[in-house]
């Protein structure tokens, strides 16, 4: 029974769930790199910005029409049973199949939104809409694979996917077709995903209603839905005034910039993915939480830290080398990006924590309250120096409302939270300072974009050595020592 569970098995399984969906995270970021970087020098910043558009306006509506059932049916502290999975997933198709309609139909009236766009666009929503079934087939053996910190499934399925998307769209926009080699990898990756998945974990499909199963998913999915919106809300600025006013060619620079700023996000929001599981199973030990909390909290800063320094040093040579100067414009956004994750991360893992304590009230009231710093500020910035205003708007919001989050936890949990993660400031200018240096050394772009690159992270990893906690470096040097004899295992000779 779930009930029966110990904090000592919950936090060992949620280890397991982190090391699992973080391994494939960092296979997953070496192996897309290539096809990313094909993606960015075959097809145009317009091209990125009109899939952004779609995407946004596909999303958006989505977004409306679901009722966080998953998420809902994954805090439950009882077990589940097939008729809640039927309610649960008939609900969802009712109100997938309204969004739909409603997109198809009113795809002339959303692209006319946008004069500076093609009238492909309206196809383009059309296309996407149908994406909208294939998450929602996928999302009741999903979340039984996540409430059950179940992973190892989880994250070989997605590997797939992410692969699978890689490939269709980089072979699709090399053979020249443009934007719609997203839409179609997009598409086909969801086909693929959705079949994965339910092999992972079947169950019987079935349309049912239950009108006191369906009050109880909703009673916290309906809160948590909103928490989402809001907080999607203020991301709202580039598809919208950006697109609307500047084009889609400063969408497409916002979303480059945004996206390779914060490419190590995409490891944390897998540690935040297991980490709401993780806290709904400790809901009933609040210490134990946010001693989970602090640490989560130092790794996520840690990687922040060293990856900010190497944007700040070595960005633009980078993307000179990598990308073409055509992707220059959005290199100041890389780098806000990628100070912008830290905050995210220490954000997106205090509100975890507090919703998995039950408090979804607390926590969507903190979302809204930084939506409207992030759009009030970001429509003035936004006009006063254009499309940057973007993501320096979400800085200064996130550093307002952060101590708030924290505070909702208990009384001094700020400095029990946050204080063990201080030293995290003396890598970072030390290391800055050094690969500054460097870059005044005139060398060839390649030669200086990866040097630069390479003494900031040698200096930033030595100087963090120094001043990191004890209890952190005996963690890194049990992993080590653990991934060295697993590595020396492999070399031995079996004995006959």
């Amino acid at each position: 029974m779930e009930g029966a569970e110990s904090t000592h098995d919950v936090n060992r399984r949620a280890k397991k769930g982190i090391r699992q969906l973080l391994l494939r995270e960092g296979v997953l970021l070496v192996l897309t790199f290539a096809g990313g970087v094909v993606l960015a020098r075959v097809l145009d910043p317009t091209d990125f910005g009109l899939f952004g558009i779609t995407t946004f306006l596909v999303n958006t509506l989505a977004l409306l029409g679901d009722c966080g059932l998953a998420p809902s049916l994954i805090q439950r502290k009882k077990e589940l049973s097939d008729l809640d999975l039927n309610v649960g997933f008939t609900v969802q198709q009712v109100l997938v199949t309204a969004v739909v309609v409603i997109l198809w139909v009113a795809a002339p009236l959303l692209a006319g939104f946008y004069p500076k766009a093609p009238d492909v666009l309206i196809w383009l929503v059309r296309a996407m809409a149908f994406n909208l079934y294939l998450k929602t087939w996928r999302s009741m053996s999903a979340l039984q694979l996540e409430r059950r910190l179940d992973f190892k499934r989880l994250a070989m399925i997605e590997v797939v996917e992410r692969l699978s998307y890689q490939l269709v769209a980089v072979v699709l926009a090399v053979m020249g077709f443009g934007i719609w080699s997203l839409v179609w990898a997009v598409l086909a990756t969801g086909v693929l995903g959705t079949t994965l998945v339910y092999s992972a974990a079947p169950w019987k499909v079935r349309l049912a209603y239950d009108r006191e199963i369906a009050r109880e998913i909703l009673r916290f999915g309906l809160p948590y839905q909103f928490q989402r919106i809001v907080n999607k809300a203020k991301t709202w600025l580039t598809p919208t005034l950006v697109a609307s006013f500047i084009g889609p060619d400063a969408v497409g620079f916002l979303m480059w910039g945004t996206s390779n700023g914060r490419k190590p996000l995409r490891l944390f929001q897998n540690v935040i993915r297991v980490s709401f599981p993780h806290f709904s199973r400790l809901q009933d030990n609040q210490k134990e939480v946010e001693r989970v909390l602090s640490r989560y909290q130092v790794y996520f800063l840690a990687i922040s830290g060293l990856w900010f320094s190497v944007l700040i040093v070595a960005g633009y040579d980078l993307t000179r080398w990598i990308y073409t100067d055509k992707w220059l414009p959005a290199v100041p956004v890389l780098m806000l990006a990628g100070f912008l994750m830290g905050l995210n991360a220490v954000s997106g893992s205090t509100k975890t924590a507090l919703n998995g304590l039950g408090r979804i009230r607390f926590t969507t009231q903190m979302t809204l309250v930084n939506t409207v710093i992030s759009l009030g500020l970001g429509v003035g910035l936004v006009f006063v120096i254009g499309f940057y205003g973007v993501p320096v708007a979400f800085i200064v919001a996130l550093l307002l409302t952060i101590p708030w989050l924290l505070r909702g936890l208990s009384k001094g949990a700020i400095k029990r939270i946050l204080g063990p993660t201080a030293w995290v400031i003396l890598p970072v200018l030390v290391s800055i300072g050094v690969g500054l240096g460097v870059q005044m050394v005139e060398m060839p772009l390649a030669v200086q974009a990866l040097g630069s690159a390479a003494v900031t992270s040698v200096v930033y990893l030595g100087v963090a050595w120094l001043a990191a906690p004890v209890w952190l470096k005996e963690r890194a040097q049990q992993y080590l020592m653990r991934v060295g004899e697993k590595v020396m295992s492999r070399f031995k000779e079996p004995v006959l």
